[in-house]
């Protein structure tokens, strides 16, 4: 399995969940830089600030909530759809390093 399909895949579990956007986020901030796997960092890096103003605004309205331990109804409702959108936009920037396609 190529580590394209890995990041598809985390992409693809990205939103289930504040959490796991977080994490994702955190863990895609500096992938533009492997030029083997991201060729367009501008482009990378536009959508991925767009990815950190929902991180921004998600983990703010949680914590001024009281950071509830469930706070699915909240992030479904008002940030899932997007964050999934975004999330398959970044990783489509990703190219596949073991057959050096994107």
């Amino acid at each position: 399995m190529g580590v394209k399909n890995d990041w598809l895949r985390l992409g693809e579990q990205a939103s289930e969940d504040l959490f796991a956007w977080a994490a994702f986020v955190a863990q895609t901030e500096f992938l533009w830089q492997d030029t083997g796997l991201v060729q367009d960092a501008d482009a990378w890096q536009r959508v991925w600030f767009e990815l950190e103003i929902i991180n921004g605004l998600a983990l703010a309205q949680w914590d001024e909530q009281g950071r509830p331990e469930d706070w699915s109804r909240c992030w479904n409702e008002a940030y899932r759809q997007e964050a999934r959108a975004l999330a398959a936009e970044l990783v489509a920037l990703i190219c596949d390093a073991d057959s050096s396609a994107c």
